[in-house]
């Protein structure tokens, strides 16, 4: 699992950027950042995966994710997304030192009207790069930070998902761990130990926190490592098999057509037409 750093956008203390996607079967490993992060869909259909929960965010609707929250996201059809992540710092001054400390937001802001005409007009203005344009930008801003305030504060005792907040810093390494160990014959029982857990008891905690299995979680990065192998190399799928960590090509292909719909083969030919 990777903690994301942020980077805000040029002229602006916040990231601001849209994103199109076709693939319909790949999923994004779960990561987590200290921003807070805005979405709305504008088109397609955007799947976000918290530990304990699905949240499937549909043409305009609007999906906030709280701050140090693991979270993972997929778009089961072709999607068009405008995402706003607001640095942490940030969101402290401007909510005079309470988010985090003493308030959280709430995820689901669905089709609120107000916040959704906001984003919308900063979709449309932010593209102008002016001055007047960035300013206009900016209190648009602060007026949706002043609806978070006035209509969905929530104490942070009552967010269930903050529970794994308390576990990033664990998680993170024992994530390093199997991300630096996915080409070889990588155990459950192994990264119990080395970790000095119990087996039974680490397989529902990685559960529990991770919203995904430790099986699924090391699938999961192999194939996203053969994803981008097939993607940007030439090398043959028995190597991409074996530098992946799958015990064959026939356990690579059930793999990958499993998650991705396609052999590698034919995933392979999309980007040689």
């Amino acid at each position: 699992m990777k903690h994301e750093k942020i980077i805000p956008s040029k002229k602006y203390p916040f990231k601001i950027f849209e994103f199109h996607s076709k693939d319909t079967e790949r999923l994004i490993l779960p990561h987590w950042h200290s921003s807070m992060e805005l979405l709305l869909c504008l088109d397609g259909l955007l799947e976000i995966r918290y530990p304990q929960s699905i949240h499937q965010v549909r043409k305009n609707h609007l999906f906030l994710i709280n701050s140090n929250i693991i979270h993972s996201t997929k778009t089961p059809e072709p999607s068009q997304v405008f995402v706003i992540q607001f640095p942490l710092s940030f969101i402290r001054q401007l909510t005079e030192d309470t988010y985090t400390q003493s308030i959280y937001f709430e995820k689901e802001l669905s089709q609120h009207p107000v916040l959704i005409q906001l984003i919308k007009e900063i979709h449309t203005i932010y593209q102008e790069d002016s001055i007047a344009k960035r300013a206009l930008v900016m209190s648009k801003v602060y007026e949706i930070i002043s609806v978070l305030l006035e209509s969905f504060s929530i104490p942070t005792v009552e967010i269930k998902d903050i529970r794994s907040v308390k576990n990033l810093d664990q998680l993170r390494k024992v994530n390093r761990f199997i991300e630096d160990n996915y080409n070889r014959n990588l155990t459950l029982e192994e990264v119990a130990t080395t970790f000095n857990y119990n087996t039974s008891y680490f397989s529902r905690y990685y559960k529990q926190f991770m919203g995904i299995t430790f099986i699924e979680y090391l699938k999961s990065v192999r194939l996203n490592k053969a994803y981008s192998l097939l993607r940007d190399t030439d090398l043959t799928i028995l190597s991409i098999s074996n530098e992946c960590g799958f015990g064959s090509v026939k356990s690579f292909y059930l793999a990958f057509k499993e998650h991705y719909g396609s052999s590698p083969k034919q995933y392979r030919q999309q980007f040689l037409t």
